[in-house]
């Protein structure tokens, strides 16, 4: 059945925001399914019956409608959709006075009804890509009948490519937008994208040519530019490095690694260019947090410290610029530093303490403040 109650309602409804004359739909069956006229719905439409048989459109005088059950006069409309009748267009009234209302109305049922199939054949082949695409990235092993699967779907899973994830908060009144978005930027017969949850979006980037990440980035960049613009909100982009074809598992873990890390800034960030953040997302949650509490930890009740020890790392250890950026005397500075070696029992000025130090702030997540 295509042309649902539902739909049906919603076509008179607005029908009947424009006009007086009532108005029913009938389906395939002869049924009343929505009407001006509340009390016919449900009931059988003999006239519409006849057009089912015949195809074509009725005229229903008086005299008619005195012979016919439940009818009264108007014309009644077929409604077609790919050759055959799927339902009736009833208006009530002078047959030849309503025609052109009825003929209007007839065409914008079946334009609707076209626009929602097809939508419908959309998100079907949408869900199906992504239940593949979730099989896809999940695959250990080469699998003939999934890689044949891939093929009938018009997926090039045999050619290699490269696991992007892209990540914004975007509104879901906009979603849809911002996928045709990324959708005309990206997708091609090589490149594809879909749907990977809210506001996040997989793209699997082809690697038949060399892989070039400036090219990438620059491509990247502009849909930042793009969200930036049309939406306000940033994006995150994180991108894999192993190029794979039936197999992309590795390629995509690479990817959720990467976007774990330009999620805190909502930057662009390639695997390969990933060095401490990559050991940071292997530490344990317990780990981290006894870490943190042995080094930095030891710092939150001494009021300036950690601000002093984040401005001292961020300024590579510059003792002018620390003591700018901190608008403090240098000696103070040299006091707060002692400070911090005999509060942490580390000292911010030897190799081994700035690199715990490094690796504490950046657990926490303080790397860039």
């Amino acid at each position: 059945m295509l042309l649902y109650p539902k739909l049906a309602e919603n076509i008179v409804n607005e029908v009947q925001s424009v006009m007086d004359e009532d108005i029913i739909v009938v389906d395939e069956s002869g049924v009343i399914i929505a009407s001006t006229q509340k009390e016919r719905i449900g009931h059988i439409h003999a006239g519409a019956r006849k057009v089912f048989q015949t195809g074509r459109k009725l005229y229903i005088d008086e005299k008619m409608a005195a012979q016919m059950e439940g009818v009264r006069s108007g014309i009644n409309m077929p409604i077609r959709f790919e050759g055959r009748t799927i339902g009736v267009i009833g208006v009530t009234g002078n047959p030849e006075k309503v025609e052109h209302y009825a003929e209007l109305i007839r065409r914008l049922t079946e334009l609707i009804i076209q626009e929602t199939v097809r939508t419908e054949q959309i998100q079907s082949k949408t869900r199906g890509l992504e239940a593949y695409f979730y099989e896809w990235v999940n695959l250990e092993a080469y699998d003939q009948h999934f890689a044949e699967r891939g093929m009938m779907l018009g997926i090039p899973v045999q050619d290699p490519h490269i696991c992007c994830l892209l990540k914004a908060e975007i509104p879901q009144a906009v979603e849809t937008d911002a996928f045709r978005l990324l959708q005309a930027e990206f997708e091609n017969s090589r490149d594809l994208i879909v749907r990977w949850g809210p506001g996040l979006f997989l793209l699997l980037i082809s690697a038949e040519t060399p892989f070039a990440a400036r090219s990438l980035r620059s491509r990247f960049e502009a849909v930042q530019h793009e969200f930036a613009w049309k939406y306000g909100i940033p994006c995150a982009v994180g991108a894999g490095k192993t190029a794979g074809t039936v197999v992309i598992r590795q390629s995509f873990k690479e990817a959720q690694k990467a976007l774990a890390s330009a999620e805190k800034t909502g930057s662009i960030v390639f695997y390969e260019d990933l060095l401490l953040d990559l050991l940071v997302q292997e530490v344990q949650d317990d780990t981290r947090n006894a870490f943190v509490q042995r080094t930095i930890g030891r710092l939150y009740s001494h009021s300036g410290l950690l601000e002093t020890l984040q401005a001292f790392l961020a300024h590579d250890l510059s003792l002018k610029k620390t003591a700018a950026a901190l608008h403090v005397h240098i000696n103070t500075l040299h006091y707060r530093l002692k400070q911090i070696r005999d509060v942490t029992g580390i000292d911010p000025k030897k190799a081994d303490g700035i690199a715990l130090f490094s690796l504490a702030l950046h657990l926490e997540g303080q790397e860039n403040l």
